[in-house]
């Protein structure tokens, strides 16, 4: 667990772009604060008119009674309004900061956290902090001035009571949040089981087919049904202490109210109270004691949330990649791999070891190799994605790093379509592509099928491209590749799921349509690509 007084720094560094919505809240809340005590004193003074006690015509304090009403009711919509508006603003400002965060962080071969993990963190994680920003700290602040206002008020009207009610209150407060660390140590473990349930229901739903071919749906359901277990367990101890805490405020809170009740009584028997002043008092003790209670009721949301900040915390410890300017070449690069070796983080052996190559510019290389000899890492090494541990690859004489893989169409390996439309797919690496370029690319892949689609480049296409062939969604992710500027085209077993005939016509239409114009590098170990290539490489 995070040091507490990092978390509140953390708390107060991704609270500042938004402080000026808080504060709109407060400051709205605080009218709603004014209205609320005008409104007691209204009171008082309409049953001390009824009473006789005040001179003050009834016309005029039912008119008072009446528009003080109409003036709460309108703070409170307002306030309901803005408080769910900031909220929507301040999550998708803090969702947009960390979604863009870890897409920016430098890939190593290894991702730090489960893609589930990571969407329930942008997710929920990301929830609970907006809501905290936007309602909890701004309700914290009306509290506090609500707390001040009506025992500063009460205090003139029976300073004994208030000294009685806040001992109480607080006592009682006091005595149910003793159990701080235990439920900030059970919201973090229902956080990081929650987060497994996720990536099972993710994983389990993107492999669908799998989990059935495997006849695994049982064995993913117990898996399912031990996460859940364990989440309701810790809720139940949870809720345990909550129920704990609750019942000492309850108790304290009831207190209070039997001891202002009885304090009117006497006071009235006595004469030395009037019938509107217990009214207001009465009121009073409810706006002194509501918000103590909130006071009490947020430190269970504050954990949470601290819990939360903690986990988007660890998010924000990923490493953005350092791009710089980016470096985009005029002509097709002559690629050279120098002495080159890599090893994954916590890797026991060099994937590649003193590995040296060059690959003739303008021209189709084919690397070769067994499965986990290094193919795909040499690929994402020449791309920039990873950084050798000795060695240097240089593109047309310029270093390879993130700041040059603006070069590179890059078509990876399986199904990487993703869920839109097959025209929006294209789109994400053309943006400006006319329909004529998406046409050509199309063309050139073998992909014009599309057209015969019944809604062509608009047909839909699922997650990874279900809805597809294979082989479908492997030639429209080649026409993809092919709409992106740069002089390196990557094909990393892009080919595989289709049949010769077809791959042979494929990669003839790249070699012929950019021969001289692009460097062209294709992992295969099928002989349509051989028999194209300037050279094969064997890893």
């Amino acid at each position: 667990m995070k040091d507490f007084r990092q978390c509140l720094r953390a708390m107060g560094a991704y609270s500042r772009p938004v402080w000026g919505w808080m504060t709109v809240t407060a400051l709205i809340g605080l009218g709603r604060v004014a209205a609320s005590l005008t409104f007691v004193w209204a009171s008082k003074q309409l049953v001390d008119i009824a009473t006789r006690q005040s001179d003050m015509p009834l016309g005029t304090g039912i008119g008072l009674f009446v528009g003080i009403l109409l003036v709460q009711l309108a703070l409170i919509t307002l306030f309901n309004w803005w408080e769910g508006y900031s909220q929507v603003r301040t999550q998708n400002r803090l969702r947009k900061h960390f979604f863009g965060h870890v897409l920016r962080s430098r890939w190593d071969g290894r991702e730090r956290f489960l893609s589930g993990d990571t969407v329930n963190r942008l997710e929920d994680d990301i929830r609970v902090v907006a809501e905290l920003f936007s309602s909890r700290i701004p309700g914290l602040v009306i509290t506090m001035v609500q707390l001040l206002a009506a025992s500063a008020y009460l205090l003139v009207l029976a300073p004994n009571l208030l000294w009685v009610l806040l001992i109480l209150m607080v006592a009682a407060v006091f005595g149910s949040k003793l159990f701080f660390k235990q439920l900030r140590r059970l919201m973090a473990a229902i956080r990081a089981r929650e987060s497994e349930i996720q990536q099972v229901m993710q994983e389990s739903l993107q492999q669908r087919v799998l989990v059935l071919t495997l006849t695994s749906v049982e064995r993913v359901l117990e898996k399912f049904g031990w996460l859940q277990d364990d989440v309701e367990g810790n809720v139940r101890k949870r809720l345990n202490y909550n129920a704990v805490a609750r019942g000492l405020m309850f108790l304290g809170f009831q207190a209070g109210h039997a001891a202002a009740f009885i304090w009117g009584v006497v006071g009235i028997l006595h004469g030395t109270v009037t019938f509107g002043t217990m009214t207001g008092f009465i009121q009073l003790v409810g706006q002194v004691q509501r918000p103590v209670a909130e006071f009490g009721r947020q430190i269970p949301a504050f954990i949470t949330a601290l819990t939360s900040i903690e986990r988007l915390m660890e998010l924000e410890e990923l490493e953005e990649e350092r791009v710089g300017e980016p470096v985009l070449l005029a002509d097709a690069p002559e690629i050279v791999v120098s002495h080159v070796s890599y090893s994954y983080p916590g890797g026991h052996e060099a994937v590649l070891k003193d590995f040296s190559c060059t690959f003739p510019a303008g021209d189709l290389s084919v690397i070769m190799g067994t499965t986990g000899i290094g193919k795909s890492t040499l690929l994402r090494l020449i791309m920039g994605l990873l950084t050798p541990q000795d060695g240097s690859i240089t593109l047309g004489g310029v270093p390879a790093s993130a700041a040059t893989r603006g070069n590179f169409l890059y078509v990876p390996q399986g199904n990487s379509l993703l869920s839109g439309t097959i025209r929006s797919n294209l789109q994400l690496a053309g943006p400006s592509a006319t329909e004529e370029d998406m046409r050509q690319a199309l063309e050139t892949a073998a992909a014009l099928f599309v057209y015969d689609l019944p809604k062509g480049l608009d047909t839909p296409c699922g997650e990874v491209g279900s809805g597809l062939s294979e082989g479908q969604a492997q030639r429209i992710a080649i026409a993809r590749a092919l709409l992106h500027p740069g002089s390196v085209l990557v094909l990393d077993e892009s080919t595989s799921a289709l049949d010769g005939e077809t791959e042979a016509k494929v990669l003839e239409n790249i070699c012929s349509r950019f021969a001289g114009r692009k460097t062209i590098l294709c992992v295969s170990h099928r002989p349509a690509a051989s028999a194209l290539a300037r050279q094969v490489v064997t890893i």
